[in-house]
């Protein structure tokens, strides 16, 4: 009898540890859920937040794109101002359906040709940010023709780097002008070595080294001149002396877009290989420019992004300046042809290699690089950009997002 009211009673406790397990098993399966949910509506407002950001970028864009001049005045958003230079409102002061989240504006001007806008979106407990440049292409254009670059010193070098120069290989900078050799400045270290012949007056800023078999037609004047093996200069070393840095000239490449726009001819950035005969002479590229093969272009090319000559390139411009102008990119060569014309980079370096050269004028605000068997200057023909006249006005064209930073 006891051993029936024993087995009785582990039956009981078996179906109480099961009872227990089956709860437990149902309090996780319950969280498990609850958290899923919980991820899953976090996930909801975060893409809701970031929509709403987004949402708010257009909306400035949108007031931005009417008039520009509206990135200082706050009521022009007709929103509340809140500390600062920022702008909030709920979003669904602008569009009722969303009701559920907000953004907030911040303004911030660069200069009368950039705003950020920074947009941060809410849902819920969640955030999110959006972050663009908007450009006004249009603006100083007023001012674009009475700009005069004749009296900038950067245009009396045939040569003008704004960062370190590095010459190796075999080659030439051979250039003549009516007052005697042309000059090539660097303000940054000159470094010339290899079997080359650079008949013209260097200077540097910081030093200059001169090694292996090199014969310096002009002078060399730097803080610090060394020379090695077999180098000669016949102009004479000049030295401890200090050089100025000598000032890149900032040329405002906006006029040539206007112009480029007018006639069709702003293109996305990509790659070329046949000849290109720009209407009106400029050639914009709204990102990197790469032309292969054995070609030539008739006038201008201008880009935003970078630009790599390859092949035989020849380059022969028929109304402006410039043979190519990055402004915010690197110039690379690797042609074997024939580039004239002034070559510019606003803001980066020059890479020239293989065995071209360049007739006209070289002015780069970064480093340049020089190696092969290449000529980087064979003539020097001083090339002062006159910017055309603008002929577009500004209802014509938009401001553009030109940088998306969140």
């Amino acid at each position: 009898m006891k051993t029936k009211n024993n087995r009785k009673g582990y039956a009981l406790l078996t179906v109480m540890f099961i009872i227990a397990i089956l709860g437990m098993l149902v309090g996780v399966l319950t969280k498990i859920g609850e958290q899923r949910l919980f991820d899953a509506r976090r996930q909801t407002n975060k893409i809701k937040a970031l929509a709403y950001a987004e949402g708010g970028v257009d909306y400035a864009y949108s007031i931005l794109s009417s008039d520009f001049s509206k990135s200082s005045d706050e009521s022009a958003f007709s929103l509340s101002s809140t500390e600062g230079s920022s702008l909030s409102s709920s979003l669904s002061s602008v569009e009722n359906d969303y009701d559920d989240g907000s953004f907030a504006l911040t303004l911030t001007s660069i200069s009368n040709r950039y705003v950020i806008v920074n947009s941060v979106g809410k849902c819920g407990s969640v955030s999110s940010e959006a972050e663009v440049v908007v450009e006004d292409l249009y603006a100083g254009s007023g001012t674009s023709e009475e700009t005069d670059y004749s009296d900038m010193e950067g245009f009396n070098y045939a040569i003008l780097c704004g960062g370190t120069f590095d010459f190796s290989g075999c080659g030439s900078i051979s250039s003549t002008s009516t007052d005697g050799l042309a000059k090539f400045h660097s303000n940054g270290a000159m470094d010339v070595t290899g079997n080359t012949d650079p008949v013209i007056n260097l200077s540097s800023s910081t030093s200059i080294d001169l090694s292996n078999n090199i014969i310096v037609g002009g002078s060399a004047t730097a803080p610090s001149v060394t020379t090695k093996n077999k180098t000669t200069v016949t102009g004479g070393i000049y030295t401890p002396k200090t050089v100025p840095t000598v000032e890149i000239p900032d040329i405002d490449l906006t006029p040539y877009y206007q112009q480029a726009l007018k006639n069709n001819e702003v293109h996305g950035g990509g790659t070329w290989t046949t000849d290109l005969n720009p209407v009106g002479g400029i050639m914009w590229v709204e990102g990197d420019f790469h032309i292969s093969a054995h070609a030539t272009i008739n006038g201008s090319v201008i880009a935003t992004g970078d630009i790599n000559l390859s092949g035989q390139i020849d380059i022969n411009p028929t109304t402006y300046a410039f043979s190519v102008a990055s402004r915010d990119g690197d110039i690379q060569v690797t042609s074997s042809g024939t580039i004239t014309g002034l070559m510019y980079a606003k803001t980066g370096g020059l890479r020239h290699t293989a065995n071209g050269e360049i007739v006209g004028q070289v002015i780069i605000n970064g480093s340049i690089k020089k190696a092969g068997n290449s000529d980087i200057i064979t003539g020097y023909c001083q090339n002062i950009p006159t910017p055309p006249s603008s002929t577009v006005t500004p209802t014509q064209c938009l401001p553009v997002i030109s940088a998306w930073q969140k």
